[in-house]
């Protein structure tokens, strides 16, 4: 359980440091903004095809992901805690789920593995043009 915490502990802290640095970079300029969604969304179709050969690094895949969600209307911090709670709380439930069932799945993810990060990397390539063209 430590390192289940740890991790989205760890998490958290990335989701800080990405969202209050862009949060530096929008009160610079509104128009960075739209840069970083089209920058990040093209970097997570290119993670989605990362995925098609490894997993990516979740600092990579949350630096690209977070810029899309943030409103510049709002409280940076409020959404802060609502991204990193939503996203720790997520973290911690699937860890554990994954960690007490590892030996009911590790047959079937040996089995279906390829297909499985194929399907998660689709979504991520779909992801990565969707987000950029939504109003």
């Amino acid at each position: 359980m430590y390192t289940i915490f740890g991790g989205a502990l760890g998490f958290v802290a990335v989701i800080a440091l990405s969202m209050f640095g862009i949060g530096a970079l929008l009160q610079a300029s509104l128009g960075w903004l739209t840069v970083m969604k089209w920058v990040g969304g093209a970097y997570l179709a290119w993670l989605g095809i990362v995925v098609w050969r490894s997993p990516p690094s979740g600092i990579d895949a949350l630096a690209a992901f977070l810029p899309q969600f943030i409103d510049p209307a709002r409280s940076l911090f409020v959404q802060f805690l609502v991204m990193a709670g939503t996203f720790a709380a997520t973290e911690v439930i699937t860890e554990t789920l994954i960690a007490s069932m590892a030996h009911r799945i590790s047959p079937w993810l040996r089995r279906v593995g390829r297909r499985f990060n194929l399907a998660c990397g689709g979504l991520f390539v779909a992801i990565g043009v969707a987000l950029p063209l939504r109003g």
